[in-house]
């Protein structure tokens, strides 16, 4: 099985880095995103009560707002990514690509597995390119860059890799098994559209809990987004202070959810394969 996976995904990473366009805004878009987002609202002025707030307790560790949301972009990165995983999909079976894996001497699940991995893969590498270039601003005279903590090192780099990678693994997961049980690209984006933003605004990934109304504080606590990067501003900024829960309840529960989709996408892709 190791074999034929790692040839799928080979096959959809060079149908993408062959596609100039596709790699020029996949990039850009974070980015813009840093610029204009993160550099033009000055959230933290309206965060401030006054002279003495410490907004580290609002923004979760960071001294300022864009570092907060440069940390919550990545998290987004992963869900946009994967939320698109099972587009391709669609994709395949139109051209009959996915008629002919399906007849090929070659294990089903294969199929599922090969585009989760391209699918983190693509999204990490975009998620590590956003961290270095928001750091990066810090060095350019008018921009606020992203502030890592001097603790930060191999161990808190690990960490981040393996927050993003449950997040994007889980969400890969179940959007790569919709790939398959829906035939059509409009029903497809429609549920992308359902669950994109309100997966993103109910989470602290660019707003923090506390500016929140009481009852979306609630909806937030809760969020498996929420759970990514507030374990992840505590190892990039080496800090509790501002957290929503310790890094180890952070994990616990981004690792429970991660199980759960999986384990639900695994479901669904093996009844739409033995459909097909």
């Amino acid at each position: 099985m190791l074999t034929e996976t790692l040839a799928l995904v080979g096959r959809d990473l060079r149908r993408w880095y062959r596609t100039p366009g596709q790699i020029i805004l996949v990039f850009t878009t974070p980015l813009i995103w840093l610029l204009l987002f993160g550099q033009a609202f000055n959230i933290g002025k309206l965060a401030q009560g006054g002279p003495q707030t410490d907004l580290r307790y609002v923004f979760g560790g960071a001294t300022d707002y864009f570092s907060f949301m440069a940390v919550g972009q990545t998290a987004f990165i992963m869900l946009f990514a994967s939320l698109f995983s099972g587009v391709s999909l669609i994709q395949d079976r139109r051209l009959g690509f996915l008629s002919m894996l399906q007849v090929a001497p070659i294990p089903r699940s294969s199929i599922p597995v090969s585009r989760m991995m391209s699918t983190v893969f693509k999204s990490m590498l975009q998620a590590s390119v956003v961290l270095v270039v928001a750091a990066l601003f810090a060095f350019i005279p008018g921009l606020t860059g992203l502030r890592f903590s001097h603790q930060f090192g191999i161990i808190e780099a690990g960490g981040l890799v393996l927050f993003l990678v449950l997040l994007g693994s889980s969400m890969a997961a179940l959007f790569v098994a919709l790939g398959l049980v829906v035939r059509n690209e409009e029903v497809l984006f429609g549920l992308i559209n359902l669950l994109n933003f309100p997966l993103m605004f109910t989470s602290s990934a660019l707003i923090p809990i506390s500016l929140m109304p009481d009852w979306l504080q609630t909806i937030a606590r809760y969020n498996p987004i929420t759970f990514v990067v507030d374990g992840m501003r505590q190892l990039v900024f080496h800090t509790s202070i501002g957290s929503v829960y310790p890094v180890g309840v952070d994990l616990i529960g981004v690792g429970i959810f991660s199980a759960l989709m999986i384990g639900l996408g695994a479901a669904l892709s093996r009844k739409a394969l033995l459909r097909s």
